[in-house]
């Protein structure tokens, strides 16, 4: 995975990890056919958690970059920047 790609998806997974639930991880689970709605009950939260989440990674390392882009822009993902100081009010104008 490209280094580029990889510091895309990261702030989306905390995004989607942070915003979700128990409930909104088995859903997806079983929508996405990973995994029935019943097996999805039987999972401790922690389970669920780790299990949306290596699909989540799993669908977002085969997407291609624009599809990623759409993904970040539909869940509204932002994140800081660090820029030095000589390039910050470049960046301000821009």
């Amino acid at each position: 995975m490209s280094g580029e790609k990889r510091a895309l998806i990261k702030p989306l997974m905390n995004q989607l990890l942070a915003s979700g639930d128990i409930h909104s991880w088995r859903t997806s689970l079983a929508d996405q056919g990973v995994m029935s709605l019943e097996e999805t009950m039987a999972l401790d939260e922690t389970a669920c958690r780790a299990a949306f989440q290596a699909m989540k990674m799993t669908q977002l390392l085969g997407a291609s970059s624009d599809q990623l882009m759409m993904e970040l822009e539909r869940h509204q993902v932002s994140w800081s920047i660090d820029l030095p100081e000589d390039l910050q009010q470049g960046a301000i104008c821009y």
